[in-house]
């Protein structure tokens, strides 16, 4: 018997599994994957502190610069912060950890059900010997945006927005972000430059056409994509639960999850840890964590979405506010540079204002 299952090898069941086993915890980790990270669906941009987590061995790029390009004109966010790590060494590195700390981790593993027996979860797996079935105390959903898990539960799903990246040859000297509705009228395209590559993506409607056009002349090397989960669901339900994009913790403003995918799983473990309502306490500490700025950005996207497509009315507010933004921009809490431009009077951008005022 087990003490814990975990549905899924990415960041957040890797993770979620090395902690767990490390303070004593019988955990089987299981993946459909023939390979740790493989195939990789995400960019590699990170805040410096997914970096101090992971390890600075998994960098393998620094960038300072991240040019916007509106309709409207353009800008330029600095940070200090911007580190591009391999999402595919990142997955394998926190595998290798989870398994020397005890995790059993079954690659080629397919979940297949689930039944219950007064307290015990009994967990149908199907892998390289074929059908079995595994008792356990605990399930953990971290199988990614379509969560099987999060399926079973009946708990509604995100809304799911698809992306679509190419990696191209060449580097250029910043990131990219290209906003445009026209374009991209769900979210947004970008340039990610990575060692000795460049990732050109979009998500949402118009995705596909929008990296054609960036990766027009260029060589391409690979080609991939997935799905970007925009807003929170539930959080499981009595022993079984959601951690990452799973359950939908992913930054809704940026379509970065990496760092939620990774703090979900230390509130879930500590969670588990002080043996009372796990469930109650897991939805305490992430709400009193980086639950906190998962809402913000949802709300954030929200009002986006209502009001991006003005841009000469925002942009040229923007521009005069930049040297403050910077001040206080972070990857992992994009919250920040839109709290700092509430507090400067973009309230009084008339349409925005005649908004806020008529709700």
């Amino acid at each position: 018997m087990f003490d814990v299952v975990v549905v899924g090898a990415g960041p957040a069941g890797t993770h979620v599994s090395d902690n767990l086993s490390s303070i004593g915890y019988r955990t089987l980790l299981i993946d459909l994957k023939e390979s740790l990270g493989i195939p990789n669906h995400c960019s590699g941009l990170v805040d410096e502190r997914v970096v101090k987590i992971v390890g600075d061995d998994l960098v393998t790029d620094k960038l300072y610069l991240a040019d916007v390009t509106t309709p409207a004109g353009n800008f330029t966010l600095r940070s200090d912060r911007m580190f591009i790590v391999d999402r595919v060494a990142l997955d394998r590195k926190l595998g290798e950890l989870a398994e020397a700390n005890g995790s059993d981790l079954r690659l080629r593993t397919r979940f297949i059900g689930l039944s219950k027996e007064n307290k015990t979860l009994k967990v149908t797996i199907k892998g390289a010997s074929g059908f079995e079935t595994i008792d356990t105390k605990y399930l953990i959903g971290a199988d990614g945006p379509s969560s099987m898990i999060r399926r079973l539960l009946g708990i509604k799903s995100p809304n799911l927005l698809q992306s679509v990246q190419f990696d191209v040859e060449g580097r250029g000297d910043r990131v990219f972000l290209h906003m445009d509705r026209k374009i991209t009228p769900d979210f947004f395209s970008w340039e990610i430059p990575n060692n000795k590559e460049t990732e050109i993506g979009a998500s949402g409607s118009g995705a596909l056409s929008a990296v054609n056009h960036l990766s027009k002349n260029k060589k391409v090397i690979r080609k991939r994509g997935g799905l970007v989960p925009q807003g929170p669901t539930r959080l499981g339900e009595e022993s079984i639960f959601l951690i990452g994009d799973a359950a939908g913790l992913n930054k809704a403003t940026t379509g970065g999850g990496l760092y939620a995918a990774l703090s979900s799983g230390d509130s879930l473990t500590s969670a588990i840890s002080m043996d009372g309502n796990i469930l109650q306490d897991y939805n305490r500490i992430w709400k009193a964590s980086f639950g906190k700025e998962i809402l913000r950005d949802y709300s954030i996207r929200k009002i986006v979405d209502k009001f991006e497509k003005y841009y000469d009315l925002w942009v040229p507010f923007v521009k005069a506010n930049i040297n403050g933004i910077n001040s206080v921009g972070d990857v992992d809490y994009p919250s920040r540079a839109f709290l700092y431009l509430l507090s400067s009077g973009i309230l009084r951008v008339p349409v925005l204002l005649k908004y806020l005022t008529s709700t």
